[in-house]
């Protein structure tokens, strides 16, 4: 942790004295190729709403499936045995690379559509010192009324763009300063991008354990889909992906992105993101200690 911090540091310096290279933003495709996994929402697997906090990285090796007629890359997630009521925050971060922008479907136990948060009804909040700028919403689910949470974004959302205010212009206007020349970031809707759901229960429920036993299998959360802990081996997919993700935010000069993504693969149980983000700050650093 320290080596990581002392390397931030001293790219962030580097970044200010003209070394960090400028971002540049990339070609959009908001083409899906990969093959649906399931007919219906009942075929879904559900990762179970356990814990303070989520975090979900919606990428290419995310499920695919057609929600209201057209693909998508989605989430889905089911309120566990020990929760009646449950507040979720929804946070889709925007970064350089975008962001992805969020529907949301609330199902009841048969699988049936009863609530939908569609993007219009989330806020859009500002960056600061800790977060990156997201889409956020609020919403409660019932574990009678809404037990199943889908989340995925429609082809007409992914065609959009958002532009966000800059970094420098919240700081000057929180100061009272003058409004820097600084152009707002337009940050793409894209097909993948970074969630956290922060949990809440409102309200808990006692239950035999035998009643986990008699449940359908159609109702249970499947472990496949459950999020993997840093002692589970990664597929060499998914390290190549993060290690791309990594490597595109350093060399456009995101470091927080970059952070970001280093710490989603060690959680997914990634043995290089480290090396790997380690490695590309020595580089950087040796590049503009070379060009001074």
């Amino acid at each position: 942790m320290k080596t990581r911090h002392a390397l931030l540091a001293a790219l962030m310096a580097a970044a200010v004295s003209g070394c960090a290279t400028a971002d540049f933003p990339a070609e959009k495709n908001i083409t899906i190729e990969q093959n649906v996994c399931c007919s219906d929402f009942s075929q879904f697997a559900w990762i179970p709403l356990t814990g303070d906090q989520l975090d979900i990285a919606i990428d290419t090796h995310s499920p695919v499936a057609e929600i209201e007629g057209g693909k998508s890359h989605f989430a889905a997630f089911a309120i566990p045995e020990n929760i009646n009521r449950l507040q979720v925050t929804l946070n889709s971060w925007m970064s350089s690379e975008g962001v992805f922008a969020p529907k949301i479907l609330l199902l009841d136990p048969a699988f049936k559509t009863v609530k939908t948060y569609s993007l219009d009804t989330f806020s859009q909040k500002n960056s600061d010192m800790f977060h990156l700028a997201s889409y956020q919403t609020q919403f409660v689910m019932d574990r009678e009324q809404t037990p199943y949470l889908v989340v995925y974004s429609p082809e007409t959302y992914r065609r959009g763009e958002i532009t966000i205010p800059h970094p420098e212009r919240i700081r000057a206007e929180e100061l009272g300063m003058a409004r820097p020349m600084v152009t707002d970031p337009v940050i793409q809707h894209s097909n993948v991008g970074s969630l956290e759901l922060v949990l809440k229960p409102l309200s808990l429920r006692a239950y035999r354990a035998d009643e986990v036993k008699a449940k359908p299998a159609a109702e249970k959360a499947p472990q496949k889909m459950a999020p993997k802990t840093s002692t589970e081996s990664m597929m060499a997919e998914s390290e190549a992906f993060y290690n791309q993700k990594i490597t595109q935010a350093v060399e456009s000069g995101d470091i927080a992105v970059a952070l970001k993504w280093l710490d989603e693969a060690k959680r997914a149980g990634s043995k290089s993101a480290e090396a790997t983000f380690i490695n590309l700050v020595s580089l950087k650093l040796y590049e503009c200690k070379t060009t001074s």
